[in-house]
């Protein structure tokens, strides 16, 4: 009988072998013994996240079967992340020479859709697989449409509302290397054109920049937990939730996204109605299949938002 570990991701790889996704979910704590371990493709290469200082002996037996039953994984790399260090190593390669990291190459999100990925440098890729049904979301729900993305990072969103045909689209986030990023990776996409604007701005010190733009037709709202000096968690999430209130036009949606295994979704909920006077709707977008949750409330949170227009 495979290990859990290889029997999950050799599943996974099956739906999505040439695309970006999240084959092992073990932070939701669906997998016994396993919920140190995330492990994301990029293809060509499996990316593994361990939270503790070591890898078990068996999970590393398990990803070498996975290495050696399938032939177009070209390396295997581990991530060690106990907080506060990281250490990357190369765990299996089918190259003859020693490979050097980090990794810096373009891979496929979806069909029609490249991005950047950086690979054993920092804690993250540049892309955050567990996403992928609030891409799919946006994509679907785009066209003809303005869309402000805030905490826009490499601006995977935008990707995913220009190939669902977006008439403009925003991006903000303070980081200069993530919006370099971005950039590339709109120019990727041949997508770097006048329907995008990628601006490296605080995004709670742009309130006056941004309300002078049209109304918005989608909202993303994807910030950090917690960022020390910049983002104060949900005081904060609280007042960029009434000021997307006012930036989006009537029978917009905000798509929020929160990722706090300490908040259920029903709290989330309740939190968003107690902050915005208006809400006429919140319901919850599905995760992807492969994001696997014991207690599924407790996993990431994707609420979509809708407000009553002022005229109701």
């Amino acid at each position: 009988m495979p290990h859990p570990l290889q029997q999950e991701i050799t599943q996974n790889l099956s739906k999505h072998p040439a695309q970006v996704s999240r084959v092992f979910h073990g932070r939701g704590k669906f997998f016994p013994s396993l919920d140190e371990l995330n492990v994301e493709w990029y293809p060509p290469v499996l990316f593994v996240q361990c939270y503790e200082d070591e890898l078990a002996d068996e999970a590393r037996a398990a990803l070498q079967a996975v290495f050696e039953e399938h032939d177009f994984i070209e390396s295997v790399i581990l991530q060690a992340r106990p907080w506060p260090d990281v250490e990357n190593e190369v765990l299996f390669s089918r190259s003859s020479a020693e490979q050097q990291l980090p990794l810096e190459f373009d891979t496929v999100l979806a069909e029609g859709i490249q991005c950047q990925v950086n690979i054993g440098k920092n804690r993250n890729t540049g892309v955050f697989p567990d996403m992928r049904s609030g891409w799919a979301w946006l994509q679907e729900h785009a066209a003809d449409k303005r869309v402000l993305n805030l905490f826009s990072y490499t601006s995977i969103f935008s990707l995913f509302a220009l190939h669902g045909g977006a008439k403009k689209v925003v991006n903000v986030d303070m980081c200069g290397s993530a919006t370099k990023t971005a950039q590339y990776n709109h120019e990727l996409n041949a997508m770097l054109d006048e329907r995008v604007s990628i601006w490296k701005k605080n995004i709670l010190k742009s309130n006056s920049q941004i309300a002078k733009q049209s109304k918005f037709d989608i909202i993303v709202l994807d910030p950090p937990p917690f960022q020390k000096g910049s983002f104060r968690g949900w005081p904060d999430y609280q007042k960029l939730l009434r000021r997307c209130s006012n930036y989006l036009r009537e029978g917009g949606v905000i798509l929020a996204a929160l990722n706090n295994q300490q908040v259920t979704f029903s709290e989330f909920d309740r939190d968003i109605r107690e902050t915005i006077e208006n809400v006429k709707s919140i319901s919850q977008l599905e995760l992807a299949d492969e994001i696997k949750e014991l207690e599924p409330e407790k996993g990431l949170k994707l609420a979509l938002i809708e407000l009553h227009s002022k005229c109701e």
